[in-house]
């Protein structure tokens, strides 16, 4: 269940009396970041007699690892957690990927909460029942599909955050419009003040079109694939960001990403020359191109290991007009490296 508005940390109140009046344990699971700037706000409305366990680890997408995850099962072993423990995963993507997989896999599974603190956690990774974590950057690529117990999204946290975060949830929002409403994209693109992009009833919109279409193919077979529209090269060049110690935000490789699925698409002549470039100077008014050294070696190398890949083909969500996508598209090297020079 999805509780979305900033009444939703007084229903987390109620659930959390329900939790204790089981005896069930509570484990907090925060980054550095949300302890200083998230947790004090909870512990205002929970108190602190109510929580076992505040477990904090650093932010930053190097976290999301193998590494993490096994630190995260040992300290829940160390304080005695059991199947009938609570986590509340109290933060971004990385701390609501990781999080729901380290719950989903402990003892065979034990509930678990997202608390989504970001603009990109709150539109996207903590909708839609999918965890993982990183293996040698490349990534998401051990995970599962599992839902949390429930979902408490409250955009006062959005207020915790730098401007570059906001952005980058933006990014989301934007690819939303794209795939799957194009009046939707054609409201985003009049915002003027970063400000306005936390609006409620834009990042609602968002939620229900990520929640529609992950309803209607929870487990990525289908018309869920429209979602990885800019993800496919996004991903790979969030992986290739990393190994130079240069991350980059998950929402600017996703919008460069999509600057150059477009590129794709226009190649493939599924969107015609004129719309493809109207909508990529939008994205690089908000997110100005990233210098990827033309090492495309490296980054074919990561696309090579994209989930949606199937016999050795490169399995893509392309664009064929603003508000509609098409999946599985199989694109070859040269299209890529032609689209990437133009990024």
């Amino acid at each position: 269940m999805l509780y979305f508005d900033n009444n939703a940390i007084l229903l987390l109140k109620n659930h959390i009396n329900e939790y204790v009046n089981k005896n069930r344990a509570i484990f907090i699971l925060c980054d550095n970041h949300t302890e200083t700037d998230c947790l004090p706000v909870l512990q205002n409305y929970i108190s602190a007699t109510f929580i076992d366990e505040v477990i904090s680890i650093p932010s930053g997408e190097k976290n999301k690892s193998i590494e993490m995850a096994v630190y995260l099962w040992q300290r829940l072993l160390d304080k005695n957690a059991d199947k009938n423990t609570v986590l509340i995963c109290l933060g971004g993507g990385m701390i609501c990927d990781l999080g729901g997989f380290v719950a989903a896999t402990f003892k065979r599974g034990i509930d678990y909460v997202y608390i989504p603190t970001s603009l990109m956690a709150q539109i996207d990774a903590a909708v839609g029942g999918k965890t993982a974590i990183n293996l040698n950057n490349v990534k998401n690529s051990i995970g599962l599909f599992t839902q949390p117990n429930s979902i408490y999204t409250i955009p006062y946290f959005l207020q915790t955050l730098p401007e570059k975060e906001i952005l980058s949830g933006f990014a989301e929002m934007l690819k939303h419009g794209l795939i799957a409403d194009k009046i939707y994209w054609e409201k985003l693109i009049q915002i003027k003040d970063i400000s306005q992009i936390t609006d409620t009833e834009l990042i609602k919109k968002s939620i229900d079109i990520k929640t529609a279409i992950s309803n209607t193919d929870p487990y990525d077979v289908g018309e869920r694939r429209k979602l990885n529209f800019g993800h496919t090269i996004g991903h790979a060049l969030e992986a290739f960001a990393l190994s130079l110690t240069y991350p980059i935000s998950h929402g600017e490789a996703v919008a460069w990403g999509m600057i150059t699925e477009l590129h794709i698409s226009c190649q493939k002549k599924l969107i015609n020359e004129k719309e493809c470039l109207s909508i990529v100077n939008v994205l690089q008014h908000f997110f100005p191109s990233f210098s990827i050294q033309e090492d495309y070696a490296v980054i074919l190398s990561y696309l090579q290991n994209d989930k949606k890949n199937a016999n050795d083909k490169l399995n893509f969500t392309l664009l064929n007009s603003i508000g509609h996508a098409v999946i599985n598209q199989q694109v070859n090297q040269n299209e890529i490296i032609n689209a990437l020079e133009k990024l």
